[in-house]
């Protein structure tokens, strides 16, 4: 029987104390993710028939936190002086959507999906983090609720799957926090400046993305049109390498 959320957000208030997690708490969170698990295929496979029905070239992959990720969070959360509930956590078990698509084609996209999980009983809720970024994260999530449990599906266009991936690598590489406004672990002065030319090449991306997609409705060219998009996104491939180059000498 599945736990309740009761029962979940108190595995969470254990799990989120410092020191060693206790076998039986173990054993809870590897059976919650079970059930997410279970949540997640299918969900993915809602989400591959909407993407057969579409035109456009998508790319779909899912992913389910792991218990130490989880337990990270919950105690990164907690030493910021913050409690994270558990049972509220949204992307426990998560779905990317990513393509060469327009920000209209996106809201089509994410109209899509809120129809179809709407239609079989379920909740969603979206998070638009386009107008309102987060250190300059841009997509929208599309938060399903089935059976009390969330999945959230990240929908992207190539150029905000892109920005964020190389984020992640910088998160990887320089502190997990700095995808919160939290400075970096190490690296200092240099790794705050490739942050802050992220958020810059972030939002000049989206101003591009915006002219595309207001051209296309206009009548421009497609293919012609989103060529323009993939003309700007070299600067975000050198800031890729220059990533790997402030590693490079951080470790010497």
């Amino acid at each position: 029987m599945p736990m309740s959320n009761s029962a979940v957000q108190k595995l969470g208030k254990r799990l989120e104390l410092p020191g060693a997690v206790s076998e039986e708490d173990l054993t809870l969170l590897e059976d919650l993710l079970v059930d997410c698990n279970e949540l997640l295929t299918t969900a993915r496979g809602v989400i591959d028939e909407l993407c057969d029905l579409v035109e456009w070239p998508l790319g779909v992959t899912h992913r389910l936190k792991t218990t130490d990720t989880l337990i990270q969070k919950l105690q990164r959360a907690k030493a910021r002086g913050s409690s994270t509930n558990l049972a509220r956590i949204q992307d426990i078990a998560g779905i990317r959507v990513s393509g060469p698509i327009t920000l209209t084609e996106q809201d089509q996209l994410t109209s899509m999906v809120v129809e179809r999980f709407e239609s079989q009983g379920h909740t969603c809720s979206l998070k638009d983090r386009r107008e309102d970024p987060m250190v300059g994260y841009r997509a929208v999530h599309v938060i399903v609720s089935i059976g009390g449990r969330s999945v959230e599906i990240q929908i992207r266009t190539v150029g905000q799957d892109l920005w964020a991936n190389i984020f992640e690598r910088v998160a990887d590489i320089f502190g997990r926090g700095i995808r919160y406004g939290e400075p970096p672990e190490y690296g200092g002065e240099a790794v705050t400046d490739v942050i802050s030319s992220m958020e810059g090449f972030s939002a000049t991306l989206y101003e591009l993305e915006m002219d595309v997609a207001a051209s296309i409705r206009s009548g421009g060219e497609r293919q012609a049109t989103m060529a323009r998009l993939d003309t700007n996104l070299g600067g975000l491939r050198q800031i890729l390498q220059d990533i790997e180059d402030i590693k490079g000498r951080s470790a010497t």
